[in-house]
Parts: structure tokens; sequence; C-alpha cells
């Protein structure tokens, strides 16, 4: 079976080449890498001071390492030059790509270049359903190339919805705590612990589950059902994601919480609650 492609597009910058490293090493789908950079990049302008120049050489120089090692690692790397406007420009290029992959996944890294080429390609991430990276240096000039979260259309039903902020805490922070200890629990598990938090959400038509109670009013009851689509729902919406369970459960369902969950669960936590 043909290994699927994956695009890795980069723009174009200072220690791009050791950014780059660092994202083969960890996103190892990596089959084509497309480096985009600005026109003026490789341009010579009367305007450029010293500073500008040093910069150009530089980053010309991060280009050229890049590629050596991608064709070290057998990788194809194309430099495509981007030019103004660069949202328009990039679109372009996007195109052609896509129809020369037409099955390819796509990541994107924003680390460098201009902010007209890293808007455009952030931009171009959420349409393509693309990861985006960015490595944030520290004073010593090391960093690691990080997933930049980015929630899903489900985020905006968060405050309606309080099934998914207690789904998201139980993964996020163990029960009675504050602080974060991300852990991997089983569908079983978050059942149990949903069930007796279950807050139904009324739909127009649909027939309420809950469960009459002769001493007051109707116990809402969580069906499996509902639940499946609640897990679904945040699945989608890249808040949390299956991962495979002990060896002794792998017919259980296991789920994490990703870094968009966490972003999701942490501004819901924080905005005030619509009255």
């Amino acid at each position: 079976m043909d290994r699927q492609e994956h695009i890795h597009i980069v723009s174009a910058g200072e220690h791009i080449h050791e950014v780059y490293a660092a994202a083969v090493r960890d996103l190892q789908k990596i089959t084509h890498t497309y480096v985009f950079a600005d026109t003026d990049l490789y341009t010579n302008l009367v305007r450029d001071n010293e500073r500008a120049k040093a910069y150009k050489t530089a980053a010309r120089e991060a280009v050229n390492h890049l590629r050596t090692h991608a064709a070290f690692l057998k990788i194809p790397a194309h430099l495509v030059y981007i030019g103004s406007p660069a949202l328009d420009s990039v679109v372009q290029a996007i195109i052609k790509i896509v129809s020369e992959h037409p099955s390819a996944t796509y990541s994107f890294d924003l680390t460098a270049g201009s902010k007209d080429l890293s808007l455009a390609l952030s931009t171009i991430s959420l349409w393509l359903g693309g990861e985006a990276y960015y490595t944030f240096f520290d004073q010593k000039r090391d960093g690691s190339p990080t997933l930049l979260p980015v929630p899903g259309p489900v985020v905006g039903n968060m405050q309606s919805n309080k099934n998914y902020g207690r789904i998201l805490a139980l993964l996020y922070r163990a029960p009675g705590k504050q602080e974060r200890s991300p852990r991997l629990l089983s569908r079983a598990y978050l059942y149990t612990q949903l069930e007796s938090f279950y807050v139904p959400v009324r739909k127009k038509g649909v027939r309420s589950s809950a469960t009459p109670s002769r001493k007051g009013p109707a116990i809402p009851r969580l069906s499996q059902g509902t639940f499946t689509t609640l897990l679904a729902t945040m699945e989608a919406g890249n808040l949390i994601r299956q991962e495979p369970g002990p060896e002794k459960s792998r017919r259980e369902k296991y789920f994490r919480i990703t870094p968009a969950g966490e972003l999701a669960l942490l501004l819901a936590e924080t905005k005030p609650r619509k009255q």
C-alpha cells in the first residue's frame, strides 16, 4: 500500500532549517516540502540597510540548509516565490499544489517570513484542515515546533451545552483539583462520570428521555446514543481525540483532551455565563 502524501509548507526565514529538522523528526509523515518565500527575500533592494542585508543572507542560507537536509532524507523540497498581495499569491500556489497532490494531507510552519505571508498561510491551513505550527524560541534560540490549537465549530456551543465542558474537565484534570493534569480515560468511565451530572439540551420536536419521578420532576437520563453523539461531535471539533488504551482493554475506547480542547475549556471557564 502506497504511503499517503503529506505536504509540509514552510515560510522562509532565519533558523528555519533548525525548525525543519525538528519537524521532520516529530512529523515522520512528511513526504513533500514546499518553502514559501517572499520575493523580497531573494531581491536585493536599494533601500536595504545592513541589518536587512544580513537577514536576507542568513534566511537564504537557512533555506539552502533545509533543502540539503530534505534531500538527504529523500523528501522533495520546492522553493515557491510569493509576491504581493501575499494572500492571492499563496492561494494560487496552493491551488497548484492541491491539483498535483489531490489526496494529500497538510501541515504548515508559520515561524518565519513576513506577517502577510504567515497570515495567508494560517488562513489557508484552516481551509485545508491542515495543522499549523509555530516555534517559540527561548533566549538561547532553542525551541521546537508547537501545534497551534484551533478549536472546531463545536466551541460555539460550549456555553449552551454544559456537557461538553464537563467531559473536557474530566479529561483535563482530576476531580477536585484545579491544576492541569491531562488524563487518558475510557469511554465507560467518562459515561459514568457524566451520567450523574448530565444536562439535557432541549430541541423542538424531540421527546425528552428523562426518567419520571414520583416525588418530583423527571430526572434527565443520559442514553448511550446521546453520549456517543457528544463524543463524536467533540472529536470532529478537534476537542478530544481517541487513542489506544492499555493492552488489556483493546475493545474499550479511550479518549484524551487535545490542545484545542484545553484552550476551549479554559476560555469557557473564564468567560462569564450568559444570564
